[in-house]
């Protein structure tokens, strides 16, 4: 399989995870390709199995596309982690380096690569590291758009963009943060977060993006 089309089985997948209907569209806005590009794509796709067309989602994956995402993710992941413990990346770097790293090394690489981090279960952005052989179930999968009481949470996970990562480092959010969320404006579309003697806004765009957990 080509970088290419890893890329598009990817994207498809984040864009289902963030619950949308799965347009070309869509795709082609994050792919940041024509419209023509992803028609192209999307007809090869179908045709090797690994998508196929749904009236509500607009295309889902099949098993065989997802067990190809999920092998993906674990290299994605264990190569991030990897950047960060060994080769003290910057979280802000390690995205661009393991995206070039997860199309080029071996599986056989990758199980080594594992062994050496202990078998973790998740990526420095607090993604699920999936088990080799085993599907991608996000463990993490609350977002913060999706939460309804206030309260004390922790930040679990969010997702892997550059723009969103300059935004939580700005803001001084990380994993592990606990916070309270004391406000939930539904007119302004804001969840307003308590937090080291700060409050801030976030707007529900960002929200669908960070992953919390109750306490």
């Amino acid at each position: 399989m080509t970088p290419n089309k890893e890329d598009y089985l990817k994207c498809i997948y984040e864009i289902g995870e963030r619950k949308e209907k799965i347009t070309n569209k869509l795709i082609a806005e994050m792919m940041q390709v024509s419209a023509p590009a992803v028609s192209e794509m999307v007809k090869k796709m179908l045709a090797q199995d690994w998508i196929l067309k749904d009236k509500v989602a607009g295309y889902l994956l099949t098993d065989k596309g997802q067990l190809l995402v999920t092998d993906l993710y674990r290299k994605h992941r264990l190569i991030e982690l990897f950047l960060i413990q060994h080769l003290h990346y910057s979280t802000d770097e390690i995205h661009e380096e393991a995206e070039v790293l997860e199309h080029t090394v071996s599986d056989h690489f990758i199980d080594r690569l594992e062994i050496l981090l202990g078998h973790p279960d998740f990526c420095p952005h607090g993604g699920t590291i999936p088990k080799k052989g085993q599907p991608l179930i996000e463990i993490n999968h609350q977002t913060l758009a999706e939460t309804q009481q206030t309260g004390n949470y922790k930040l679990v996970r969010f997702h892997d963009n550059f723009q969103l990562l300059k935004y939580m480092e700005e803001h001084g959010l990380e994993i592990g943060l606990e916070f309270e969320l004391t406000e939930i404006d539904p007119y302004a579309a804001t969840f307003t977060l308590a937090y080291n003697e700060k409050n801030l806004a976030i707007p529900k765009l960002i929200a669908k993006e960070i992953y919390v957990l109750a306490r």
